[in-house]
């Protein structure tokens, strides 16, 4: 092990020590262009910034920069005769540190040599002196990170392909103390993520971690279009940490099982470590769960410490982890696979065309571990793609039996002791996700669909817990649709269950067993009907689902969840128009779902349409406050619900509305008193002048007492309103206009006040409330005046027992509570007055 080590040092060194020449010697501009790109994608993968020339050496191999430093472009800022050293030697054993394998006496003499004339041949005594340094003195004290490995297979791979945004992913949340599970079906690349992990870490200056113990539970592969079996080389979790113990230089003889595994958990965490444990699913199916979820347990009570713990497997663990899923690739990314895999001999043999791309995608549903099966079909013979896929269909071609076979073998491979690891109530739940979604052909869902399932088929039944996306998104039924809440579904395990590959998971076959198969079956045939004629979204099948939900119980939540799975004006004019004034209130919001059709020139018929619903609810729940019938609501709260309409509906705002809508929104204005945009509403508008007038007298009324100069301009505005058009002013309004002005007149012209409301009983009406209210106020306003002139006492008297007798009677009961008590108020202190008048009125006779 000391042969071991002492070389791969002097391998780890000597490639920082030519980077750091490198970065001396030479910049940027000097690499090649092919050189650029790879450091620079491999750097961005990194999350660094591939502009620092640091960084692209950072990730830069031993036999790339011995290439370099050979070229003519880097011999131009610095001579060496590099050229002259044979390195061979060296990339072997480099390539070696993955799986940490011995190193003979003879090949130790040859790495010291090839270093030696390394370090001579860059013709910089400084280097020189730097390498001597190391070898005489520093090597003993010099740490490398080591690579602990248990993989009964190779690296397949020279380079990543189409996971750069995974392996960024990865690295951050290895900072993170809360262990990752790389989670997905079979043949994604989780182990090659990992090793590709494994490689950056192992090679990169910073030293991430000191140890590196990866092991691999694996027992099969997926070759040739084949599954090989083999193995295991770790079979249980006892098997883990004795490998763990060997590793760890512990001698397993010495030391009971329990103190073993006490002794491997310390050295974990004394150290800077990474265990890494692959394939975890072929164990946790048939052994103790547990035992595993009580090492990821460990990790997270010593988060304070920096060793890290990576699982990959086609489920999880379940809560206790981060989890990382592994998609299938887009067709660029397939694409990209495929390129690295053929020599561009091939390619151009090919002759590849975007129908062609198209069709592969389809075949193998952009999954890594069938692309590569692909791709040596594609090496096997010597005919173009086209046919292929020509022939693919017609099962009579040897290559396409091939394709064929692979395709049924690769799907065991995917999805064994995936679907077995999960409940049963999750296993019927996906078969029926399955099924509907194959049978109905259907390509994407989102949440809502997954909650119809649950709620209107009865699926609920199963238990929330085990129908949560995240279970199928876990491994891999489900695929997140970047910036959407849709998923797309894996066709591959459509494939799968419909194929009854396995008698050990619930499968499709199995539905008939479920007490809601003839529920799904109507619902399949729902769906077909639906999609008859043309192929719809889904939000539009679930409103189309909902809506049926909708005409068959009469039941408005489902004319609602119609309406969130596809909003459009149609459907909230429905909500809106069978809906009581206060949940018309409550589902204001809903107008934000339909912001875009609110705008829409093309919309104008729907847009008065609600315009002409939520105003008129609006007036009607100002009534309601008024009258005491709603309390929880205040007028001003309207006001806040009008601007948002107009904010929402520009045809509201800029007035380009029918005269009828104008005239509710005058009504509803004039109740807030927002007189400015009455006035711009009825700007033009003859037929609206009724509205204006209100406008100017209830300012009248509000200014009264307080802004006198504004109360008489209004004043006079009703009055030329009157004069012009005496028609349109109805009798009840002449009356309300002249007890406002009353109110103006009262202090400073009292005798004007009084003539105001001489013969006001005509306006009297004992079965309306307003008509009472307005002429209970002007027995007070005549009271008071006809104190202030000192009039007739038996005339007070009169009003002030016409007063009494009205206040008390049923019709007055109605009255808004405040404004009641508001005229008892008043009552109680003209009263007073009127005592006292009455005193100096005897005194006078």
């Amino acid at each position: 092990m000391h042969l071991n080590l002492n070389g791969y040092k002097m391998i780890y060194f000597l490639e920082n020590l030519l980077r750091e020449y490198c970065e001396e010697y030479s910049k940027k501009e000097d690499l090649s262009e092919a050189m650029k790109l790879k450091y620079s994608e491999t750097a961005l993968a990194n999350n660094e910034d591939p502009n620092e020339y640091h960084n692209l050496l950072k990730y830069s191999h031993l036999g790339e920069l011995v290439d370099f430093i050979r070229s003519k472009k880097f011999k131009e800022n610095k001579q060496n005769s590099l050229e002259h050293v044979n390195i061979s030697v060296l990339i072997k054993r480099r390539n070696d540190i993955m799986h940490s394998r011995s190193i003979t006496h003879i090949e130790m003499d040859k790495i010291s040599q090839s270093c030696d004339a390394i370090s001579i041949a860059l013709k910089d005594n400084n280097y020189n002196t730097k390498w001597n340094k190391f070898i005489s003195t520093d090597i003993n004290e010099y740490r490398i990170p080591l690579v602990h490995m248990v993989y009964p297979l190779g690296k397949n791979f020279d380079k990543l392909i189409g996971r750069n945004i995974e392996l960024i992913e990865l690295k951050r949340e290895v900072t993170r103390p809360t262990p990752v599970s790389i989670v997905g079906h079979g043949g994604l690349g989780k182990t090659a993520l990992v090793l590709q992990l494994i490689e950056d870490f192992l090679y990169s200056p910073d030293i991430p971690f000191e140890n590196i113990y990866f092991m691999s539970f694996k027992n099969s592969a997926f070759e040739n279009g084949n599954i090989r079996r083999f193995e295991k080389a770790i079979n249980n979790h006892s098997d883990l940490i004795l490998k763990l113990a060997t590793f760890m230089g512990i001698d397993t003889k010495m030391y009971e099982f329990n103190e073993i595994e006490n002794l491997v958990w310390e050295k974990m965490f004394s150290e800077k470590s990474l265990l890494i444990l692959d394939n975890l699913e072929t164990e946790i199916v048939k052994s103790n769960l547990k035992e595993f979820t009580d090492i990821a347990q460990r990790f997270i009570a010593e988060f304070s410490k920096p060793s890290r713990l990576i699982i990959t497997s086609r489920y999880g663990l379940g809560d206790r982890e981060s989890k990382l899923p592994l998609h299938q690739f887009k067709i660029e990314n397939t694409k990209d696979l495929i390129k690295s895999y053929l020599s561009e001999a091939i390619l151009e043999e090919k002759k590849i065309k975007q129908d062609d791309w198209d069709w592969i995608q389809s075949y193998t549903k952009g999954n890594p571990g069938l692309i590569i099966a692909f791709c040596n079909t594609l090496k096997s013979t010597r005919k173009k793609v086209m046919d292929l896929r020509v022939e693919y269909h017609t099962k009579y071609t040897e290559e396409s039996k091939i394709l064929h076979n692979q395709l049924e073998e690769f799907l065991v491979f995917c999805f064994e002791n995936t679907i077995e690891s999960m409940a049963i109530e999750s296993q019927k739940f996906l078969a029926v996700l399955c099924y509907i979604c194959s049978e109905a052909n259907i390509a994407e869902i989102n949440e809502e669909f997954l909650t119809y399932l649950k709620d209107e088929v009865g699926l609920k039944a199963l238990g929330e817990h085990n129908l949560r996306s995240q279970l199928f998104t876990n491994i891999g039924f489900l695929q997140p649709i970047p910036l959407s809440d849709k998923y797309y579904v894996n066709e591959l395990f459509n494939n799968y269950l419909d194929g009854n590959f396995s008698d050990n998971v619930f499968n499709v076959f199995k539905l008939k067993e479920l007490e809601w198969y003839s529920e799904i079956e109507e619902l399949k045939t729902h769906i077909n009907e639906i999609q008859f004629d043309e192929e719809v979204s889904i939000g539009k099948l679930l409103s189309k689902l909902y809506l049926s939900k909708y005409q068959s119980k009469n039941d408005r939540k489902f004319l609602i969840q119609a309406f969130f799975c596809e909003p459009d004006l149609d459907k909230l004019i429905k909500i809106f128009s069978s809906s009581n004034q206060v949940e018309i209130l409550n589902n204001f919001n809903l107008m934000n779902k339909v912001d875009v059709n609110l705008k829409s020139k093309a919309e104008k018929i729907n847009q008065e349409k609600i315009l002409s619903i939520t105003i008129k609810s609006l007036v009607e729940i100002n009534r309601m406050i008024l009258s005491g019938k709603i309390n929880k609501i205040r007028q001003r709260d309207l006001l806040g619900y009008y601007t948002q309409m107009e904010n929402n509906i520009p045809i509201l705002k800029n007035g380009s509305i029918s005269l009828n809508i104008k005239k509710q929104a005058c009504i509803l204005l004039n109740n807030v008193k927002e007189y400015k945009k009455v006035e711009f509403l009825v700007k033009n508008e003859p037929k609206l002048i009724k509205e204006l007038f209100i406008s100017y007298m209830k300012q009248v009324g509000d200014a009264s007492g307080m802004d006198r100069k504004k109360c008489l301009e209004n004043i006079e505005k009703c009055r030329a309103i009157i004069k012009q058009y005496p028609k349109d002013i109805p009798t009840n309004l002449t009356a309300q206009f002249k007890l406002y002005c009353s109110r103006y007149f009262k202090k400073e012209n009292p005798l004007e006040a009084l003539t105001l409301l001489n013969n006001y009983e005509e306006y009297y009406v004992s079965d309306d409330t307003s008509a009472t209210i307005f002429y209970l106020e002007s027995l007070l306003v005549r009271m008071e005046c006809l104190i202030s002139v000192k009039g007739d006492i038996n005339k007070i008297l009169t009003s002030r027992d016409r007063f009494g007798k009205i206040f008390l009677g049923s019709q007055a009961q109605n009255i808004f509570k405040t404004k009641r008590d508001k005229m008892h108020e008043d009552f109680n202190r003209i009263e007073i007055k009127i005592k006292k008048y009455q005193k100096i009125s005897k005194n006078i006779k």
